[in-house]
């Protein structure tokens, strides 16, 4: 047993309390009461006693202090916190793994530094306010700052540059493609949803723990500044039930906010930069069949009016085989003709399948058409899309 003997002043009596050894966090704590109680002092003596009357209400004032100085930490977490993210400086930044292995898996110039990579990571909102909430659980509104420096304007900057190198490319590449088939295109390159599986790709984080759960873990600063911040509040969860709000962020627009803003600040140093990062991550990375996103309602009558648009001869339907009419399972070959020249081919188990089909197939060609490479070819310049 450990005796620690409290003087009081001079109009208290002598307080004699008894703390098992057992107990030795309590007995440390009690130590910094003094502290807490000014008109106390307090020293200790080995020796045995018996139990106090007033231990309880020492052990209460203990966890109390205990309490209140876990607080005042938690607080000063939470604005150093706040105070990090608000400047990112570059020496706490440069200290985050994930930051650094990013940085180098993207192959990022040096002008590029962690700092600015973090700020694509920070979604407006996340900002967090400079009141503690009033629970420890992740903030349920959304709160937006002039100071917070975020990828918001980068965001729409990059999202313009994407656009238009992905209309560059596939123009370049199919200057023939009517309006709607481009835009699905456009949407199969750079939507959300495509965006984010690329980030994903390169093991980007989003950051999903409350501060104070951070805090609980004893979390460094710089790991936060190397995850996606984004406040999610597309789901308010609550003992099981989940509410929708219409002020939603999805996880998957986060995604997409990170490669956006990436592209913008590239360009900030070199334009050749973006549109090679670009072109390596997002255009030629992926493989597109353009043939499966047409789909013709009126070939035959499309491939008339595109034959008189052009000032070619009217396409003649002419069947070029057939086996087994009186069969259970005809087939038609049809092929349709300008003038001598065939510009389309079909089949099916009707002459009427057959003949759309190959008309079809002559206007696949004509809008999949790809320009070569020789620098003596003129620049193709369609006209538009047939109306019929």
């Amino acid at each position: 047993m450990r005796l620690v003997r409290i003087f009081p002043l001079p109009h208290l009596q002598l307080l004699r309390i008894t703390i098992p050894r057992s107990n030795v966090n309590s007995y440390k704590k009690l130590l910094l009461i003094q502290n807490k109680i000014s008109h106390y002092s307090t020293e200790t003596i080995d020796t045995n006693f018996t139990n106090s009357k007033d231990i309880d209400s020492i052990n209460s004032s203990v966890k109390e202090f205990s309490k209140s100085s876990q607080l005042l930490e938690y607080k000063n977490y939470y604005q150093n916190l706040q105070q990090t993210l608000r400047d990112m400086p570059e020496d706490v930044c440069n200290q985050s793994s994930a930051l650094v292995t990013l940085h180098s898996r993207l192959n990022l110039p040096k002008e590029f530094s962690t700092s600015l990579l973090s700020r694509c990571l920070t979604c407006r909102s996340s900002n967090i306010p400079s009141i503690l909430p009033s629970t420890d659980t992740k903030l349920n509104e959304t709160y937006y700052s002039k100071q917070q420096r975020d990828n918001y304007g980068l965001n729409i900057f990059g999202k313009n540059l994407l656009t238009f190198e992905t209309v560059k490319y596939l123009l370049q590449k199919y200057p023939r493609l009517p309006t709607p088939v481009l835009n699905v295109a456009i949407n199969a390159y750079i939507s959300d949803e495509v965006l984010a599986s690329i980030v994903k790709s390169w093991g980007v984080e989003t950051e999903n723990l409350s501060i104070m759960e951070r805090f609980l873990r004893n979390e460094p600063v710089n790991v936060t500044l190397g995850k996606l911040r984004y406040f999610n509040n597309l789901k308010k969860v609550s003992d099981g039930i989940e509410s929708i709000s219409k002020l939603n962020f999805s996880e998957t627009a986060a995604y997409a906010l990170v490669i956006r803003s990436i592209i913008a600040t590239l360009w900030t140093f070199d334009p050749k930069l973006s549109t090679k990062f670009i072109n390596g991550h997002i255009l030629h990375g992926r493989k597109l069949d353009i043939t499966r996103l047409f789909e013709f309602e009126q070939p035959t009558r499309e491939l008339a009016r595109l034959c008189e648009r052009e000032k070619l001869e009217r396409p003649v339907s002419r069947l070029l085989a057939e086996s087994g009419r009186l069969s259970r399972s005809p087939v038609f070959i049809v092929g349709v003709f300008s003038g001598e020249e065939k510009i389309g081919e079909g089949f099916g188990a009707s002459l009427k399948e057959a003949k759309a089909k190959a008309a079809s197939d002559a206007l696949m060609k004509w809008y999949c058409y790809q320009p070569t490479n020789d620098p003596s070819q003129s620049v193709v310049i369609d006209p538009g899309t047939i109306i019929v």
